[in-house]
């Protein structure tokens, strides 16, 4: 689907602007043939997480190069008690084993690190940091330590590939080596490969995705 830059870019907008936990207001959007870029500031990096994934839900839009600051306006909170309200989110959250995963904050960028047993942890872990105000940046150096990888998986990904209204009519291949996944092939969208690459993290086992996919429309 081709629109023309202006009609994208207030489309784009408009979309941020429908999610009403998003606070777009420092947000500028420029399109360029698809390739839609976000510059100026959000308050949180989940916010800046909100906002790619609000510009890729937009038709006619290839791809997004999110330039955006995190931070509040004006204000700058110190290394130490960012990580004290990140370790505290970390604590708090339920999927998240107590102790298992720690953070350190250098300059606003948090690094986590840790050994849980699921991905859907580690993905907990990210998320509740990525919540945390002050965080501009996360590394997710967190390790997956669960049940071996079944000897079906591939097969396992790709029925789950079928049901995907995203993703079914993808050609993707799928292989594995160790505890590994890789995916091959040509997917119609970055969001449709964001959530092959999400698909396939969320198989038993797994503890790396290779994507190796090609976006063509």
């Amino acid at each position: 689907m081709h629109k023309p830059n202006n009609i994208l870019e207030i489309d784009v907008e408009d979309s941020l602007a429908w999610d009403p936990y998003l606070d777009a207001s420092r947000v500028e959007v420029k399109a360029d043939s698809g390739q839609v870029t976000l510059t100026g500031a959000v308050p949180t990096y989940a916010d800046r997480l909100k906002a790619t994934d609000a510009a890729l839900s937009v038709g006619g839009v290839r791809s997004v190069d999110n330039e955006l600051f995190v931070g509040p306006a004006g204000e700058a909170l110190a290394d130490a008690l960012i990580a004290f309200a990140a370790a505290t989110a970390l604590e708090s959250d339920r999927f998240v084993p107590v102790g298992a995963v720690k953070v350190v904050v250098v300059d606003g960028r948090a690094t986590l690190t840790g050994t849980v047993r699921h991905h859907f942890q580690r993905q907990a872990a990210e998320h509740a940091v990525s919540n945390v105000k002050g965080v501009l940046d996360i590394t997710d150096d967190i390790m997956v330590s669960g049940e071996p990888m079944p000897s079906d998986v591939a097969e396992r990904i790709n029925k789950a590939f079928r049901r995907s209204a995203i993703i079914d009519d993808s050609r993707i291949t799928v292989s594995t080596a160790g505890r590994t996944v890789y995916l091959d092939g040509i997917v119609g969208s970055d969001r449709a490969m964001t959530e092959a690459v999400d698909t396939a993290l969320a198989a038993p086992g797994v503890e790396y995705v290779a994507n190796r996919l090609i976006i063509e429309p």
